[in-house]
């Protein structure tokens, strides 16, 4: 059985008052979830000018699969005009593996501006996590967090 629903005949356009438009206008705003990344610093850069950062608070979990944010900030321009990249990994917290999904580049440092570079490709190539790592100091902190 399938439900049908049909809508009033109902002009929109007919609430031009500016006092309502107001009103909707505010009422968006406080619905519309706040999008700015909690990043955590992480100690170790791999290069000087470099800085790195997860958002641990934007994780997307599927069984002991976890997709995380990585953001790298650059203290120079890049090679492409971009000072800053966000990354989609994909961690195997069982197998302590790791995969590319996608990468963003922004022209600002804090990757807060408009995206002026992107590749979205979930690599079949899993890594292993190397000790002392970056990439295992993310892998230790969701992780955990996925089993708690």
């Amino acid at each position: 059985m399938s439900a049908h629903y049909t809508m009033a005949n109902t002009n929109i356009g007919s609430y031009q008052h500016p006092l309502i438009n107001l009103l909707l206008l505010s009422f968006l705003f406080t619905v519309t979830p706040a999008t700015q990344a909690q990043w955590v610093a992480l100690d170790r850069a791999a290069k000087p000018g470099e800085s790195h950062y997860f958002d641990p608070e934007a994780l997307e979990k599927h069984a002991h699969l976890i997709k995380v944010w990585i953001l790298t900030s650059f203290d120079s321009k890049q090679k492409g005009g971009f000072h800053a990249l966000k990354s989609r990994y994909e961690f195997d917290c069982q197998q302590r593996l790791a995969r590319p999904i996608a990468h963003l580049l922004y022209p600002d440092k804090l990757a807060s501006g408009t995206v002026i570079g992107a590749r979205h490709e979930e690599s079949p190539n899993w890594f292993p996590i190397a000790p002392q790592s970056n990439f295992q100091r993310v892998a230790d902190t969701i992780c955990k967090a996925q089993s708690e």
